[in-house]
């Protein structure tokens, strides 16, 4: 099992929403590490570590009431899921271990369903309550499709996508990119989670989003023609104003780049168009790139423009575009 699924199983165990035999399950987990059952400590000096680094995750409140074992068992699995979080439980007991949580007679476990485009595909996604996102190419989502309706959890691992999401007050709809969390109840907006770009942006169209990260779910409350870029490197914010016209601008044949780096404009050209972009013998490294073509009606229009911009040429050879002077 990997942690993705682990860190769902447990948070659904909080949440109250695992099917009675899978709850019985995870009891069972938790008693067969109180017993000592299994070990996943080096020794005793490691054990008494970890547990002293769970317990001092507790607020001081839990702390003082130590003894009462109903309360504790709750906040010792939410702590334990915020271990895992950082990598460092999971790594020490469930990869040692990964049959310790559900036994041979278990039921089956939690399974995402997978949706991916190709370099040069743009598919659109229609969910089980009619919300619907739209794919660009090379891009990636995940979603638990038999538990849609109690949790609306998206994870988007990679490339941009549009999310025009139905409005549930009962069911917020939310979105993980490993770094950030967005939340919504009813609106539309679009995520770039590009691998080659060191940020990711979010552009609201219409309605309103919340976004944070796993330590802070609500840092920034984003309307529409407002936008957030989450710098990788430095984890840093930039709030700045957006046309919310250009929100979806790719989906209509469209790019928008602001400042966008050589590498980013490879990568965009091989989403789109399934081409791989490369130079003969130029310096990209002060290239940058800001452009606004409501519609390209072709490659060669858009490289065209960057040809004009550097004064050098292209040619194609098969799926491979190469610059020179």
């Amino acid at each position: 099992m990997d942690l993705e699924k682990f860190k769902s199983i447990i948070q659904r165990y909080l949440d109250g929403k695992l099917p009675k035999e899978e709850n019985k399950n995870v009891d069972g987990w938790y008693d067969a590490v109180s017993k000592d059952e299994i070990a996943p400590f080096k020794n005793e000096e490691h054990k008494a570590r970890v547990k002293q680094a769970i317990f001092s995750r507790f607020p001081p409140s839990i702390q003082e009431t130590r003894k009462q074992v109903g309360v504790i068992r709750l906040r010792w699995l939410s702590a334990v899921a915020s271990v895992i979080l950082l990598g460092v439980f999971g790594l020490l007991f469930f990869y040692q271990n990964p049959q310790a949580l559900f036994r041979s007679n278990a039921v089956e476990s939690i399974s995402l369903t997978q949706i991916s485009t190709h370099p040069g595909e743009t598919r659109e996604l229609r969910l089980p309550d009619s919300s619907s996102i739209f794919l660009s190419g090379n891009a990636q989502v995940r979603f638990d499709e038999h538990h849609y309706h109690e949790n609306r959890k998206i994870y988007l691992d990679k490339g941009e996508a549009f999310f025009s999401v139905q409005r549930d007050t009962v069911h917020p709809f939310s979105i993980e990119t490993g770094t950030l969390s967005i939340r919504v109840l009813g609106t539309s907006f679009n995520v770039n989670n590009s691998e080659k770009s060191k940020y990711i942006t979010v552009d609201v169209k219409t309605g309103k989003v919340s976004v944070g990260n796993r330590q802070e779910e609500s840092l920034y409350i984003l309307t529409a023609g407002k936008s957030v870029r989450y710098d990788k490197e430095s984890a840093r914010y930039k709030l700045f104003d957006s046309d919310p016209t250009y929100a979806n601008i790719w989906i209509r044949g469209g790019i928008l780049l602001n400042g966008a780096t050589f590498e980013e404009l490879c990568e965009l050209i091989y989403n789109r168009y399934g081409l791989t972009l490369r130079t003969d013998n130029i310096d990209t490294d002060t290239f940058s790139y800001s452009v606004l073509m409501p519609h390209v009606q072709s490659i060669d229009q858009l490289l065209h423009m960057i040809c004009n911009i550097h004064q050098i040429n292209f040619r194609r050879e098969r799926n491979e575009i190469i610059l020179y002077k």
